[in-house]
């Protein structure tokens, strides 16, 4: 059985390679060229209205399309489907936190401070569902959005009576149909750029459009979108108490293995302590994640794993009783080994994402306790410890106080955020909180 999973996550790792967004492209290419559709180099990017980080990357693409000679097409769609949205009540309030952040430190504008207000969304919707070209559309959006997340309704007024509307009624069947159309494309959410059958979420993933745009084009990478400077970025404090940063976490998320790799780093210059919470799948805490969700999830950590030189693509997915095992081990090394709960998830992770280790099997899941320094007969006995499931319960419940559920997750004083891309914001506020606050020095 190990030696069959071993294969598949070979097989998977062969799939992720760097073959695959090349034979992507070259369908789509292919496609295109047969159906005598539309140019080979068109951006095709779809925008939820009601959610901030469409209006942070229809700014970024109006950059692209400056900068690159590229043909657009704008989508307006619906929300994401339930199927896909797990937390539909939490997400549009961190969807603005998020938002904030990323505006502080990129170089984007978002005046948003809570969610959208529905009549506005609304309104917003009847000029952006008319047909016009594609360049005029994104402006208009970009202008109407800018009006709807600084609430002033008497500019959003007066560009509606610019542009023209159509009737509320009109607006549900060409969001719906055009949501539809991204679901058959292959993704889920908005504020996504398809670029010859690839996907790129918002600026978050620009830095491999536009190299891909640049090697097509035989140009400079134009870096539409950059940090703002740190004389923008100056002191900051994000508590009057000493840090702590606590990152939530799940064995079956290849975000939080990417994550684990990398936040140790972060935290290192500023001596912050860290505490691991591990928590179940989202799938057994109940919340849907859909094969067309895993699918994009798995290709796109790859990609990051790439970029950070961090070993992945032998998958053996822990789902199930290997997960549970992880759990039991990571509740009795943050209680009896606190000095190698890191060494243990971090090789478990390891495991299951880049040596397809069967965790669910002792043979495997005894190689990774041991290469993290753990005694086997010690953690083995601990397996069945009621205590842990309690545990990860209540991480879980934690997590949703402070308005998240998925993972990684961190919280470190104010600073609330979700995604593994979000660890760079997070030293950027720690290097601005040391600013207000100098790290506490070492210890003769």
């Amino acid at each position: 059985m190990i030696i069959a999973k071993r294969l598949v996550g070979k097989a998977i790792s062969t799939w992720l390679g760097p073959t695959g967004d090349a034979a992507r492209r070259a369908v789509a290419t292919v496609k295109e060229r047969i159906s005598g559709g539309a140019s080979q180099r068109t951006l095709d990017f779809y925008i939820d209205i009601a959610d901030p980080w469409s209006y942070l990357t229809a700014q970024a693409v109006s950059r692209l399309i400056q900068a690159y000679p590229v043909e657009l097409a704008v989508h307006i769609v619906t929300p994401p489907a339930s199927d896909v949205d797990p937390a539909p009540v939490l997400r549009p309030g961190q969807a603005v936190r998020d938002a904030q952040q990323l505006a502080q430190y990129w170089d984007l504008e978002f005046k948003g401070t809570k969610s959208a207000d529905p009549g506005m969304v609304r309104d917003v919707g009847t000029t952006l569902i008319r047909d016009r070209p594609a360049a005029d559309q994104l402006r208009i959006a970009i202008d109407l959005l800018a009006a709807l997340w600084a609430f002033d309704k008497k500019k959003l007024g007066t560009l509606l009576n610019e542009h023209g509307a159509e009737s509320h009624g009109s607006i549900a069947p060409i969001v719906n149909a055009n949501y539809a159309k991204l679901r058959k494309a292959g993704h889920y959410q908005a504020g996504m750029i398809s670029y010859k059958g690839v996907w790129y979420w918002g600026i978050d993933r620009l830095p491999y459009l536009e190299a891909e745009l640049a090697r097509d084009l035989g140009t400079d990478v134009a870096h539409v979108v950059t940090p703002r400077p740190q004389s923008d970025r100056g002191p900051l404090s994000i508590s009057d108490k000493p840090l702590t940063c606590e990152l939530w976490f799940s064995f079956r998320s290849p975000y939080s293995y990417l994550a684990l790799e990398q936040i140790e780093t972060v935290l290192a210059p500023y001596k912050i302590p860290l505490v691991l919470r591990q928590i179940a799948p989202m799938v057994v805490r109940g919340l849907a994640v859909p094969q067309v969700k895993r699918m994009y999830i798995v290709k796109d950590a790859k990609r990051e794993a790439d970029r950070l030189g961090i070993a992945f693509g032998e998958i053996c997915d822990p789902l199930g009783k290997g997960v549970d095992h992880c759990l039991a081990i990571q509740h009795w090394a943050n209680k009896h080994r606190p000095d190698l709960a890191m060494a243990f998830a971090r090789s478990a992770m390891r495991g299951s994402w880049a040596e397809a280790r069967d965790l669910a099997e002792y043979v495997d899941l005894k190689v990774v306790v041991e290469r993290a320094g753990l005694p086997w007969e010690e953690v083995r006995a601990a397996l069945e410890d009621p205590e842990a499931v309690k545990v990860h319960t209540a991480n879980a419940a934690d997590l949703a106080v402070i308005g998240l559920w998925g993972v990684p997750s961190y919280r470190c004083g104010d600073f609330i955020a979700w995604g593994q891309d979000r660890l760079p914001l997070l030293a950027d506020r720690l290097r601005r909180h040391a600013l207000v606050i100098p790290p506490v020095s070492a210890t003769p």
